[in-house]
């Protein structure tokens, strides 16, 4: 997750939403299973390589103002409202842009999450109104706040925070 912000926090703008966060030396094929997962670890081990030597962050609040996003690929209507309403910063099937990709993860089947695989993304803070807008309008509720969703993830989430 670290990387993703440091590589996101700089380059993340309101002017261009649709294009500030998806590097085309990164940009995957279409999010299709089972290819799924190793288009996640190219993604993640090109920004890797495009980040090396920079320094870590610092600071204590570990998301940077940001939030986490959890994407349902299999869920996704493709009617791109989330797309209009955030001037692209979800693509037309309800993607957050590549740069921001934290992880791809899969439950077991049998779980109360909405579908097995699903996508952590990081949400700059410059997004947060306009990405909390594409969920509002999201009729099939493929994109949801992390904490706000019945992932594995954000049960952890929720015990690490928990006093």
């Amino acid at each position: 997750m670290d990387e993703t912000i440091r590589w996101c926090a700089p380059r993340a703008t309101l002017d261009a939403p649709a294009t500030c966060l998806r590097t085309p030396a990164f940009q995957p094929r279409v999010m299709v299973d089972p290819d799924r997962f190793n288009l996640m670890d190219r993604i993640i081990s090109s920004r890797h390589h495009a980040l090396r030597g920079s320094p870590p962050l610092s600071g204590r609040e570990r998301l940077q103002g940001g939030r986490l996003l959890v994407f349902f690929p299999d869920d996704t209507l493709s009617d791109g409202v989330s797309d209009q309403v955030t001037r692209g910063f979800f693509d037309e099937h309800n993607v957050p842009p590549w740069d921001t990709w934290v992880g791809m993860f899969r439950e077991d089947p049998e779980s109360d999450t909405q579908s097995a695989d699903y996508l952590i993304a990081w949400v700059p803070p410059v997004f947060l109104d306009s990405v909390a807008q594409g969920i509002f309008v999201n009729p099939e509720q493929c994109i949801q706040w992390l904490e706000d969703s019945t992932t594995m993830m954000a049960k952890r989430l929720k015990d690490l925070t928990s006093p």
